[in-house]
């Protein structure tokens, strides 16, 4: 039998363990594996090369439409690209409007169209104002909905304080979805933040002291709580606290529906990095100090993270400068996509013995089931899109500005040095990447989830 695409020979990592075979693939799906060597219309030699499913990322902002200024389909989607993220969960803010009406989700799905280089899925958002927009939006094929417990930096996506909050669970466990929470104490952050501003606090390290690990600890304990009332699952976001990971841990093995998600950021940064970079390293939760840093990545390795995600968040090069001497006038958000994958290499693989197979659930195939994208998504198997990484994984490089898509080309990761380079990306057998580059044109698809009976993923 001949096939559209063969890759030949390489190590794949699949979720039946790590094997050496060929793949063949035809129509955009992964129709063969096989010991022997097949024939295909395009041969890909990978042999020495290890075979991963392109990554998805569950939390982007892509600021699109209406902060298009600040990243845009168009370069976000290729910095995905790039760094081997193949499917993205655009979150509902940063963008105008923003996701919290069918109307607004058309809006978005309008100026993805054409543009996405990869396939994309988006979110829905709960805010104060919103909740008779839920069952519309579900329909409308959100993939979940997220809301804030702390104000979000944008005025129009609101946050909900606990009776909304209690409701939302509550609407959300009847149409059978889940929500992802930012989880950090309103009260606390807002106090901590206006007692240090009147003191004349403006430098770098007073941002992690007005969102203390408390914030994030109350928030986490709290949400926990009410979802456990309302009996719907949630989804905890850019989790930073060993101390969060435990409560969690604590919660799942005593029956309740819970994942969560920690970002390559902290795992890659701590606080110190915030002081020495400034203002390109802030974001919230703020980064944590390296005591802490050790016990996420203890969290990672011994299975109690679901997944990692870039959180990526850009914006315009003066939204961060305006910080240098007043860290309160910079927006909080990491660009982050196309280090995603290169970092969990570098920081997971190579530094701390993370196992393929483990990098592989952490950053495809559980974020696609919490997602509803698996099995299309998400795992090198039969019948599955033709997403795949070819990573030279002994390979060391430095990231460098020239080499990033975003708009704005900013990131506390330029002049790392990394090791595994990500050779060639393929989007359902199509090569999208070659060597750090992008040569294909957009042809991603919009992902509708597929439910399996509730919200969330099995964790």
């Amino acid at each position: 039998m001949r096939y559209e695409v063969v890759v030949a020979g390489g190590l794949l990592v699949t979720g039946q363990g790590v094997v050496e075979a060929h793949l063949g693939i035809t129509g955009g799906r992964i129709v063969a594996i096989a010991q022997e060597p097949l024939t295909g219309d395009e041969m890909i030699d990978a042999r020495q090369r290890v075979i991963l499913p392109g990554a998805v990322d569950l939390h982007v902002h892509f600021n699109d439409p209406g902060r298009a200024h600040w990243e845009g389909w168009g370069p976000g989607s290729r910095a995905a690209a790039a760094g081997g993220v193949t499917s993205v969960v655009d979150m509902p803010l940063n963008c105008l409007p923003p996701v919290t009406t069918v109307e607004a989700l058309r809006a978005k799905l309008a100026a993805a169209s054409g543009q996405s280089m990869v396939d994309y899925a988006l979110w829905g958002g709960l805010i104060t104002d919103n909740r008779e927009h839920l069952a519309g939006l579900a329909d409308g094929g959100v993939i979940g909905f997220k809301a804030f417990m702390s104000h979000s930096s944008t005025e129009e996506f609101t946050h909900v304080e606990d009776g909304v909050l209690f409701d939302g669970l509550l609407r959300l466990r009847e149409l059978g979805h889940f929500l992802a929470v930012h989880a950090e104490s309103n009260a606390i952050t807002q106090d901590r933040m206006r007692r240090l501003q009147a003191s004349g606090r403006r430098d770098r390290r007073a941002w992690g002291e007005a969102r203390p690990p408390i914030a994030e600890l109350e928030a986490i304990h709290r949400i926990l709580f009410l979802a456990r009332q309302a009996n719907c699952p949630v989804h905890i976001v850019h989790m930073s606290l060993p101390e969060g990971a435990e409560m969690i841990h604590a919660a799942r093995t005593g029956g309740q529906a819970v994942t969560v998600e920690t970002c390559a950021h902290y795992l890659s940064l701590t606080e110190n990095d915030l002081i020495r970079l400034g203002p390109v390293a802030k974001c919230a939760p703020p980064l944590r100090d390296p005591d802490r840093q050790r016990g996420l990545w203890e969290a990672v390795l011994d299975g109690r993270i679901d997944c990692i995600t870039s959180d990526h968040s850009p914006c315009p090069v003066e939204d961060k400068a305006r910080g240098e001497d007043d860290i309160w006038a910079a927006w909080g958000g990491i660009t982050g996509i196309q280090t995603l994958v290169p970092l969990m290499l570098t920081e997971g693989v190579h530094r701390r013995g993370l196992g393929l197979e483990r990098l592989v659930a952490l950053l495809s195939t559980t974020p696609a089931k919490i997602a509803g994208l698996w099995p299309r998504k998400g795992e090198i198997r039969l019948g599955a899109d033709a997403d795949l990484l070819v990573v030279e994984l002994e390979r060391p490089w430095r990231v460098e500005a020239e080499w990033l898509y975003s708009r704005h080309r900013q990131s506390p990761f330029i002049s790392r040095e990394s090791i595994g380079w990500i050779e060639r990306v393929l989007l359902r057998g199509r090569t999208i990447a070659l060597d750090g580059r992008v040569v294909d044109e957009p042809h991603g698809e919009w992902l509708r989830p597929v439910r399996s009976g509730r919200g969330g993923a099995e964790s």
